[in-house]
Order: C-alpha cells, then structure tokens, then sequence
C-alpha cells in the first residue's frame, strides 16, 4: 500500500476515534468535573501503553526534550479546554470552533518550525477565523455558553502548537514514545486538579469512561502515524471528516441540530481550510 494510501486511512481513522471520544465526553460532562474528565481521559492511556513493555523501554531513546516540552505542555491546555468546551456547548459546534485548529497551523509553524507562507494563505486564515466567529455568534450571546465558546477557540490554539511539535518531534521519534510521553504528563497534569473535586463515577459510566480515554488514545496514535507517512499539507482535508462525524454523533445522540449561524460558519471555516491545504500543498512540491 502506498504511503499516502495509509496515511489517509490512519487519518480517516484518527477522525472516527476522536469523535466518538468527543461524545462520551459530552455524556459524561453532566455528571463529572472537568478535570476529572481530562484526567480519565489521559489514565486509560497509561493503562494501555504500561501493559506494552517496548514502549517504556524505549523512553530511553527519547530525542528532542524541547519538542517533548511544547507538544504535552500545549497538550494538557488543549486536553482541559476541549473538555470543558465538550460538556459546556453543542457537540457539533465544539468540533467546528475545535477544527479551526488547522486555519492556525501556517502560524505554529512559522513561530515553532520557521515555515513561511503565501499572502494567500493568511488571508485564508483570517477568513477561515471570521467563520468560526459567526458560527460561535449565537452561542456567545448566551451567558451559559460563552466560556465553552472561548474554551473551544483556546482548544484550537493549543492544538494547532501541539500538532506542530509531533510534526517536529515525527523526525527523532517513533509516534508510539511520542503517545506515551504525552500520555504520562497529561496523567500527572491533571490528577491534582481531578483530586480536588473528585466524584466517585456510577458502575454504569465506567464503559463510557473506558471508551472517552481509549479512544482518544487511539486517536493520538492514529494521527502520530498520518504525519510519519504524509505531510501535514496533505492530511489536513480529512480532518474535516471530524466535523460531520462529530456532528451525526451530537444529532443521534443529544438531539443538537445546527443552527443557520453554525452552518454559515462552517462554510467559512470548511472552505478556507482547504484553500490553506492546497496552497500548502504547491508550495511544498
């Protein structure tokens, strides 16, 4: 199979994964804190990946402590954001402000990697950004959602550093240390704060707890092994498989049906990512 033939397949992969563990976040999010959350949803990882000896093993071989630093540190930001932004706001929404994250990838790398861009492509970003405002106009208008508004477009933010550093962090290391790395500060993160306001879960969540860090989980792993085999140019348009999944997940299982903003927005938002991802593309062949 051809490399980019995988890599889209691990993508489409990452897409699927991470919208279903974006669901049972959004479950779960009335009946446990935040941090709790974010804390289960990085220790079911742990569990996994103590279990894969090669993996600890190869801690070891570790390459790039600066990479290491921005990717988890970015991460945990991002991890608690979006969790919050899950269990606050529209499924659907969440996703759309979330996915903004690739309109801000030209920026994380011209500040993280040197990259430069096309004149082009920041006009996109601009654009793409206003759509993400309208979508978001609605929801900040109501008091009960303007901090999961804002905590969607931190997400974003942190995110798009985040994929920067495991681009960068892809050409020392294999995508399975870069996952256990992040998944172990993401653990010790986030317990003091879970610890705090911790709420003993039902027997019955505890599937659904298991599902939020495991697939997100394979999620991470999934997308770590996209960028080994293919620029980030060139799998950004299948990160826009996340948006309809993740908005089928929010109809079928809360009832969210999009508003005229939302859509109008992710017209925007949709449209001026993959005028940054062509672009993107030619200047790198």
């Amino acid at each position: 199979m051809k490399p980019f033939t995988t890599a889209a397949l691990w993508s489409a992969a990452s897409a699927l994964a991470f919208a279903a563990s974006s669901a049972s976040a959004k479950f779960l999010g009335q009946k446990l804190p935040i941090a709790e959350l974010a804390f289960f949803r990085a220790v079911f990882g742990v569990v996994v990946l103590a279990g894969v000896w090669q993996f600890v093993a190869d801690l070891g071989k570790a390459r790039d402590p600066i990479g290491h630093v921005l990717r988890c540190g970015l991460g945990v930001v991002a991890l608690y954001s979006l969790m919050y932004a899950f269990a606050t706001i529209p499924l659907g929404l969440a996703s759309l402000l979330f996915f903004s994250r690739i309109l801000l990838l030209p920026v994380a790398a011209r500040i993280m990697l040197g990259e430069r861009a096309s004149a082009g492509i920041w006009a996109a970003v601009l654009l793409g950004f206003a759509g993400a405002l309208l979508s978001s106009w609605p929801a900040a208008s109501l008091p009960e959602w303007r901090l999961g508004v804002g905590a969607a477009l931190l997400a974003a933010i942190a995110s798009a550093g985040s994929q920067t550093a495991v681009r960068r962090l892809t050409f020392t290391n294999s995508p399975g240390l870069i996952v256990l790395i992040y998944t172990a500060v993401s653990v010790a993160a986030t317990l003091p704060m879970a610890s705090l306001t911790w709420v003993t879960p039902l027997v019955g969540d505890w599937p659904v707890l298991a599902a939020l860090g495991l697939l997100a989980l394979a999620s991470q792993f999934a997308a770590a092994c996209a960028f080994q085999k293919a620029p980030v140019s060139f799998l950004a348009p299948l990160d826009f498989l996340t948006i309809p999944i993740a908005a089928a997940f929010g109809y079928a299982l809360f009832a969210e049906i999009p508003s005229a903003w939302t859509i109008a927005g992710s017209v925007l938002v949709l449209g001026s990512s993959a005028w940054v991802t062509v672009k993107s593309s030619q200047t790198q062949t």
